[in-house]
């Protein structure tokens, strides 16, 4: 592995660490944000919103750092797991975990997501009968959140 090479992946373990960072508190954020939309929380959804927004930001940019980390490492398009086998033999450890962690939170934030999407469909039906003139929307309780 050439000098260059090695300090490309060098420089792509700690995206990795940060981005599941990252990850896990817009996991946090996005369960809040169910939480607050089930108890039709508007104020707390608003300042909610506003506080995820450097969160974002920052992960949008770590993101676009790992896009091209990979491209230049040829490892795009690649899943995690070709990437641990493409890791250099001295850090497969250490990528073993960085990797663990990233598909952790991709999980843990694909389902916060998806009670987001639940909770969020229930509104639309509730505004959707408001708008019908039918009766008064009951309060949603998604029993997994």
């Amino acid at each position: 592995m050439t000098v260059e090479c090695k300090k490309k992946w060098d420089e792509l373990r700690p995206v990795y660490t940060e981005l599941s960072a990252l990850l896990s508190s817009l996991c946090d954020l996005e369960d809040s944000l169910s939480i607050s939309a089930s108890n039709n929380a508007k104020d707390k959804i608003d300042a909610l919103v506003t506080e995820a927004q450097p969160t974002l930001l920052r992960f949008k940019g770590l993101e676009k750092k790992r896009e091209k980390l990979q491209k230049e490492l040829g490892l795009v398009p690649a899943s995690l797991p070709s990437i641990l086998e493409k890791a250099p033999d001295e850090e497969k450890e250490e990528w073993a975990e960085s990797i663990e962690n990233l598909e952790k939170n991709l999980h843990r934030f694909i389902q916060s997501k998806e009670t987001a999407d639940r909770i969020m469909q229930v509104r639309l039906i509730d505004v959707s009968q408001k708008l019908e003139g039918k009766t008064e929307a009951k309060k949603f309780r998604d029993r997994r959140v």
